[in-house]
């Protein structure tokens, strides 16, 4: 793995900013506050990259977590595009409600929520709740040596994630604030860099005009 960050990461600092990757979390909550999971990887004219270091990256890891969250109560309709060869990466899948998504989420990481663990999401008739997940970012980068591998922390500006939230009704406010226009969906970006350096909270919280179910 650290070979393969390397070499995306020089490929990316002769390109510029012209090309980034972009991991992107969409959740669609729908009325009865069961919902819609997808987590899915967008880049812009970087297949060859993939297509060059796809044969050494080892999924056996991500593996393991898909076939633990595919037998998950309360998690249904599980579909995934992985092929690290051409850049494809997509998990998604329905949840029943929050509980059964933070489940899920810690399923993934092959260990079973605990009473001291973080909700990953919060959600109510009136508000969405995302707690700050930044510091088990911060503790799987770390454990996986992937800051130090990278030749420039430039580069860690081109590797950006987006957390996106659909709503079942109109947000009335957010903190942080929707960059969104649309009045039914919330919308963040972060980069690498303000996430594993500076370490910038993930906390929002969504509020929504009142729900008629």
């Amino acid at each position: 793995m650290p070979k393969i960050v390397k070499l995306i990461g020089f490929l990316l600092l002769m390109l510029g900013s012209t090309s980034c990757i972009e991991l992107v979390e969409e959740i669609k909550i729908n009325s009865d506050l069961s919902g819609k999971y997808h987590l899915y990887l967008k880049h812009n004219g970087l297949e060859f990259v993939f297509n060059s270091v796809g044969q050494n990256i080892d999924l056996s890891g991500l593996e393991n977590g898909l076939e633990k969250l595919k037998h998950q109560k309360e998690i249904s309709n599980l579909r995934t595009s992985i092929n690290p060869k051409k850049g494809k990466f997509s998990i998604q899948f329905d949840f029943s409600d929050a509980k059964s998504l933070t489940r899920a989420f810690y399923a993934g990481l092959g260990t079973k929520k605990r009473f001291y663990h973080k909700s990953f999401l919060k959600i109510n008739a009136s508000k969405i709740t995302r707690p700050n997940l930044t510091p088990y970012l911060v503790k799987y980068a770390e454990s996986q040596n992937l800051i130090d591998e990278f030749p420039s922390e430039v580069l860690l500006d081109y590797v950006n994630y987006r957390y996106r939230i659909i709503t079942p009704q109109h947000i009335k406010s957010a903190s942080p604030p929707n960059t969104s226009e649309k009045v039914k969906e919330y919308n963040q970006l972060y980069s690498s860099k303000s996430l594993l350096l500076q370490k910038q909270s993930t906390k929002s919280i969504i509020r929504l005009e009142k729900l008629s179910f």
